[in-house]
């Protein structure tokens, strides 16, 4: 069976999954900037993916995120007089993945409520990340994994 090579960075991965920690002890984490931590390599180069495996790496490390019970799903929800108001995905990650998905499905990856909309808050302010399993530091190199 053919197969393509991986280019991954462990160390970079390693590096992302730190900063996300360090990150979420100040502010919340959108999930456009893990569109962006999976889809740029640590000199700003473009990755070789689609936009559905840029979307798909992005929703795995959100996953890697929530599941060690560090982080919890949220978005922003526009008002009517123009003010946001935040809230928790009462059913967590897998309500949060539905509305991911039918986001990205309904105006793809540069759509502003994918990107500017959900977003993950740290529950445990000033624990360090843990350490990053092989699945996760995948996502960051050139590849098709899905």
């Amino acid at each position: 069976m053919w197969s393509r090579s991986k280019t991954v960075d462990r160390e970079y991965a390693k590096t992302i999954v730190d900063y996300l920690y360090d990150e979420g002890d100040r502010d919340i984490i959108f999930f456009g900037f893990i569109i962006g931590v999976v889809s740029f390599d640590r000199e700003d180069a473009p990755y070789e993916k689609s936009e559905a495996d840029r979307f798909n790496h992005a929703l795995r490390l959100a996953n890697f995120l929530i599941s060690e019970g560090d982080f919890s799903p949220g978005k922003s929800i526009r008002q009517e007089n123009g003010n946001f108001r935040k809230t928790l995905y009462e059913d967590g990650f897998e309500e949060f993945r539905q509305d991911l998905e039918n986001l990205f499905d309904g105006g793809g990856i540069d759509n502003i409520d994918l990107v500017a909309g959900p977003w993950l808050i740290k529950n445990n302010i000033g624990k360090s990340a843990p350490t990053v399993p092989n699945s996760i530091s995948e996502l960051f190199g050139d590849s098709t994994i899905g």
